[in-house]
């Protein structure tokens, strides 16, 4: 509780008032920090995204002169890169629509193609977050897009990325660990 000191007048009325614009900056003074965290993105910035990537526990590599691409890790042993999509300019990436994450795996060298495509099925058959396919180059890749149309929140979109994030950690187990016989 904070008191004034030295203030009084008859009837208390300034220290009715201190307390009382001392109840209000104390009751407004979180309000603006949840705004912030509440307010929803109607499109993404470059900033927005790597903030989202940091906030989901990415480490992102430092940013190259050329390219659009941004380099990160998670989960201490994935690589992947992170893009702005459907932007008003995609040059200068200004309105963007959407983001795009994208970790790519080589193929299980002890496999035959045939069991690498089952366990990209099986993986997509279980997983919720982020789609898995295999290139014409044989490189398997895991990615999700995520879209601002409607309006999402900061946290949202870090929430979201920690679940891809997850799940394309655990695409090593289907592609690296699993039987190859695993069948959706």
């Amino acid at each position: 509780m904070i008191k004034a000191v030295g203030m009084t007048r008859k009837g208390g009325g300034i220290m009715k008032l201190t307390y009382l614009i001392a109840a209000t900056a104390m009751v407004l003074l979180p309000t603006s920090a949840h705004a912030e965290e509440t307010r929803a993105l109607d499109h993404f910035t470059r900033a927005d995204l790597e903030q989202a990537l940091r906030a989901a526990g990415a480490t992102i590599a430092p940013t190259q002169a050329q390219g659009q691409r941004i380099v990160f890790t998670f989960s201490e042993k994935v690589t992947a890169e992170a893009m702005l999509m459907s932007c008003e300019d995609e040059q200068r990436e200004v309105k963007c629509l959407g983001s795009a994450l994208l970790a790519s795996f080589a193929a299980d060298e002890n496999r035959t193609t045939e069991q690498s495509i089952n366990a990209i099925n099986l993986y997509n058959y279980n997983e919720n977050f982020g789609r898995a396919a295999m290139g014409p180059d044989g490189v398997i890749s895991v990615q999700m897009y995520i879209i601002a149309d409607g309006g999402i929140t900061p946290a949202n979109y870090s929430r979201q990325m920690e679940l891809w994030f997850t799940s394309a950690t655990n695409f090593y187990n289907y592609l690296y660990e699993q039987p190859a016989s695993g069948q959706p």
